[in-house]
């Protein structure tokens, strides 16, 4: 447990990092720098034959892992337009399951821990290959008020979609934000609706990462045989996916509805779990076993949704700062979520399931009092926010958005 949770406890410290840095150097440059941290020590790690040297690189891995995902979220995310960004949303999400049946195979396959750390260090490798290839956010720079650099990433998009002629005679609207980080800590003060939205996202985040860990490790409290339960919890979350459940909630009933809906689910298969704990179907599987892998689809779904709102109500100035945090916040349940599996040592497995099931309930409450980005577009600036929850500035924000 203790090197699984310190993991987290590197990814919250690279969170708190990318809070600073992500609004200030860049997006594709913040990922660059922790993606390196995390190549480097995944592969020193191959060569690593103590526990005492492991942990510090582990926390080191931690650093840059999630923190690489929020640049690659933020400049998908940036360069999307809006009535793609649920389909692409989804895409990206789709490849992370994807890697999750593959870390199984490795995991699986490779019997040495040493060689896995290898294999995990060579795709870290590839990955920081492919985020130099990106363009840097042209939002980013436009707040920044480098409209030349802007221009430059969007004469590289028109060559690729022959669109030069277009490009050279579009104008740019664009506000000005260059702040420090202490300027952008101060106005979550002066803009009470961005710290409510973004305080109830925090814990949005915290509640789905302590369940989605908690039950990660539960697999083998749950389940006899943890690779078939961990597989079918994967598969669970691809068919979420793949067929197109997570789209179509938030296509249909928009995106803060859609975090309500999944987490609604998730709270009445953890207590739907209750009663049947125990109840065997086979010589390995249980009710409540299965009740909890009907669970994971949901699971996949608040993600999806609650990142997607994240991304979308956050300000182009702020969405670093914002998303990191909120990823932070995530980390700490990522942290506290392993340590629960220890409670099915010492308490009646229900209390811990229906722990769960609260948690998801308590979040659904909490999700209605968000703001919701649906059919909106992304804000630039916090008093944007303002705006676009007004009848009076919502026009105004979708001209800028489309110019």
């Amino acid at each position: 447990a203790n090197l699984k949770s310190f993991f987290f406890v590197g990814a919250f410290i690279g969170m708190i990092l990318g809070s600073a840095l992500f609004d200030k150097i860049g997006r594709k440059t913040t990922s660059l720098i922790v993606i390196t941290l995390s190549a480097v020590s995944t592969l020193a790690t191959t060569f690593v034959t103590s526990y005492s040297a492991l942990l510090p690189l582990r926390i080191i891995h931690g650093i840059g892992a999630f923190a690489t995902v929020t640049g690659v979220e933020l400049l998908t995310v940036e360069f999307t337009p809006s009535n793609l960004r649920n389909l692409c949303q989804l895409v990206s999400s789709c490849y992370w399951t994807f890697g999750a049946f593959c870390i199984i195979g490795v995991s699986y396959g490779v019997k040495k821990w040493q060689h896995i750390f290898l294999v995990e260090g060579c795709i870290l490798v590839v990955t920081a290959l492919a985020v130099c290839l990106l363009p840097e956010s042209p939002r980013f720079h436009l707040i920044k008020g480098k409209d030349k650099k802007a221009r430059a990433t969007f004469a590289k998009i028109s060559k690729i979609f022959n669109t030069e002629e277009t490009s050279e005679k579009a104008e740019l609207v664009f506000d000005d934000y260059n702040q420090s980080y202490l300027d952008q800590v101060k106005d979550f003060k002066k803009y009470p609706l961005m710290l409510k939205n973004t305080l109830i996202l925090m814990v949005s985040w915290l509640m789905i990462s302590t369940i989605s860990y908690g039950l990660l490790f539960s697999w083998g409290k749950l389940g006899a045989d943890i690779y078939t339960s961990i597989l079918f919890s994967s598969l669970g979350s691809f068919i979420a996916k793949g067929s197109g459940m997570i789209y179509f909630i938030i296509h249909y009933f928009g995106r803060k509805k859609a975090v309500m809906i999944n987490f609604a689910g998730v709270g009445l298969l953890f207590f739907i779990s209750v009663p049947c704990f125990g109840v065997r179907i086979s010589e390995t599987w249980t009710l409540d076993n299965v009740a909890c892998l009907c669970a994971v689809p949901f699971i996949s779904g608040v993600w999806g949704s609650v990142v997607l709102l994240t991304k979308e109500l956050s300000p182009t100035s702020h969405r670093g700062m914002v998303f990191s945090m909120c990823s932070a916040t995530a980390r700490i349940g990522a942290f506290i979520g392993p340590y629960m599996t220890l409670l099915y040592n010492t308490m009646d497995s229900r209390i811990v399931l229906s722990i769960f099931g609260g948690m998801a309930v308590l979040a659904t409450f909490l999700a209605f009092f968000n703001s919701d980005s649906t059919d909106k577009p992304i804000p630039s600036t916090p008093a944007d926010i303002v705006q676009l929850h007004s009848d009076t500035g919502h026009k105004k924000l979708e001209d800028k958005d489309d110019a």
